[in-house]
């Protein structure tokens, strides 16, 4: 169970982003790339704008997440350590606040990521600390 994080993060970013590009209307962006067109397509994220700003984050987090799953993927799987306790502390802090702003939100998915995260690395850091003494 423990080396699921970055799996995990990378699913949840695709399903993020694909919902986001398949079927925006899903998450109540209708028409938003007709929009983005009538904009001008360069330069529309702006605050007089904010549909298009709340899109643009909410794809760009699905995005950052595939990328910050693939890092915490490698680390899992390639160097065969669970990720640093810092990782999923951050994720803990990220989640949290935007639970909070947000609660009715899939960011519960990432909390669960960010404990078993933490929990990784506690167990990791504790098979060491025997293995020393």
């Amino acid at each position: 169970m423990e080396k699921i994080s970055g799996l995990a993060l990378i699913v949840l970013g695709l399903v993020h982003s694909l919902i986001a590009l398949a079927i925006p209307g899903a998450i109540g962006f209708s028409g938003i790339w007709q929009e983005i067109i009538d904009a001008g397509v360069v330069d529309t994220v702006k605050p007089e704008s904010l549909r298009i700003w709340g899109y643009y984050w909410f794809l760009v987090l699905g995005f950052l997440m595939i990328i910050y799953g693939l890092l915490c993927y490698w680390i899992e799987n390639q160097l065969n350590q669970p990720l640093p306790s810092f990782a999923g502390w951050s994720l803990l802090v990220f989640s949290g606040f935007c639970i909070v702003l947000d609660i009715d939100t899939g960011v519960w998915l990432v909390l669960l990521v960010a404990i078993n995260a933490i929990v990784a690395s506690w167990r990791k850091r504790s098979v060491q600390l025997n293995v020393k003494q």
